[in-house]
């Protein structure tokens, strides 16, 4: 193999090892400063905003807010709303909240909360 050749295989391969590192998961730790409800469905129909921004660990994330799909885009409805009466619990009793997101699945931008607990 030449040296252009190798040199080339090994910046492909590189692009595509970053590139599928960019899409995933992340474990988001902090408060929630405020929830959403959207009547019309827009931003999967509730979200919540947290203290600690999700950009900062997947850069394709919205500023500050994730989103629960109570449309029942990428969950249950039932699921979806327990999930924001948890981020609503948490931010009533001014808990700490563990949140995973995921970048792939996304509404207007902000990424799916596939998890929350409320911390002690």
């Amino acid at each position: 193999m030449s040296n252009k050749l190798v040199l080339s295989s090994l910046i492909l391969s590189t692009a595509l090892i970053a590139s599928t590192t960019l899409a995933g998961t992340a474990v988001i730790n902090g408060k929630v400063t405020r929830t959403l409800i959207h009547n019309d469905g827009g931003f999967g129909g509730c979200m919540a905003q947290l203290s600690v921004d999700p950009q900062a660990a997947l850069p394709a994330c919205g500023n500050r807010w994730v989103t629960f799909s109570c449309t029942g885009d990428f969950t249950d409805q039932v699921s979806a709303y327990r999930s924001i009466d948890q981020a609503q619990l948490a931010l009533a009793t001014d808990k700490n909240v563990m949140v995973i997101i995921d970048d792939t699945r996304r509404h207007n931008g902000y990424c799916f909360a596939t998890r929350i607990d409320v911390m002690r």
